[in-house]
């Protein structure tokens, strides 16, 4: 068995995390699509070595921002590190937020089909991201759901193999699960999640996130890492495209659009069994879901 604890930024998924980890005597594998990156530390919220009071971590620290990272290798390193994690007796733990990344690695899905070449995209450089989706659900209706308008990459990629008579939605039955997994979802009232949110990221200003985007900034780091929330947004107020005030909003801005479409996500994909995080008591949300966790896991005995 696999357990998953997914919910948006902010949350308390980390803290949830380490103490199921601790009591289940296991291993944790990060399910975020940021925190793979040496030096994105800040703006990513990536765990501390003091959060994880001991917890061994997969999934972190492991590429430089300069390197391309993709679904495809976070589904093969994933993979190889559940199987580690079971090799030992142990229940693998997957903590975070990238909801499709999480999907793509428990379920059926094949990134290794049909490889487009350059002059593929030129025919549709003069195509919006909003065109070429509404192309992509001419072609493959299925597969445009499943691709969000803006990641023009694999909107592009998605309709070449519509063309090659290859569709996305008919590589792999994406709905079949190839683990046994548990799903825990930690939610909490919309306006405390934005203010919770909006506190955050005043906190990574604090700690120093404009000084860690700006020692990327000046080694003329402009890579896929870059495009993350919290580094966009400071690398136009390096650009003097906006104000470090403008640059914070919009940070905040974004951060709460995300967790709105990280809840979508979940609710739309996954069988998720739904925790009420209790700020005030946060010791009982943690008891709650490790009960929760220990029960299922003795279904299977």
């Amino acid at each position: 068995m696999i357990i998953v604890i997914v919910g948006p930024t902010g949350v308390g998924k980390t803290r949830v995390s380490i103490e199921l980890a601790k009591r289940l005597n296991t291993e944790i594998i990060s399910g975020d699509s940021v925190q793979v990156y040496k030096g994105l530390t800040i703006g990513s919220a990536k765990v501390t070595e003091e959060e994880k009071e001991g917890i061994k971590h997969h999934m972190i620290d492991i590429l430089n921002p300069q390197e391309s990272f993709s679904v495809a290798l976070y589904q093969r390193y994933v993979r190889e590190a559940i199987k580690t994690i079971e090799s030992q007796g142990k229940i693998p733990i997957i903590v975070g937020g990238t909801g499709f990344y999480i999907k793509s690695t428990l379920h059926d899905f094949n990134f290794d089909q049909a490889h487009r070449d350059a002059h593929f995209d030129v025919k549709f450089e003069s195509y919006s991201n909003e065109e070429l989706h509404d192309l992509l659900k001419l072609r493959d209706e299925k597969a445009s759901k499943l691709v969000h308008p803006n990641n023009r990459h694999r909107v592009l990629q998605s309709l070449f193999r519509a063309e090659q008579g290859v569709k996305r939605s008919e590589q792999s039955n994406q709905e079949k699960p190839l683990y046994d997994y548990r799903i825990i979802g930690l939610t909490m009232p919309k306006e405390k999640l934005y203010e919770r949110i909006n506190q955050r990221v005043e906190m990574m200003f604090h700690q120093g996130l404009v000084e860690e985007v700006k020692h990327l900034y000046d080694a003329n780091i402009h890579t896929q890492a870059t495009q993350a929330i919290g580094y966009k947004e400071l690398y136009q107020y390096f650009n003097q495209e906006v104000s470090l005030e403008e640059a914070k909003e919009a940070i905040k801005k974004h951060s709460r659009q995300y967790a709105k479409r990280q809840y979508t996500y979940f609710k739309n994909q996954f069988n998720v069994k739904w925790f009420n995080v209790d700020l005030s008591a946060f010791n009982n949300t943690i008891d709650t879901v490790i009960e929760y966790t220990l029960n299922e896991i003795h279904k299977g005995d």
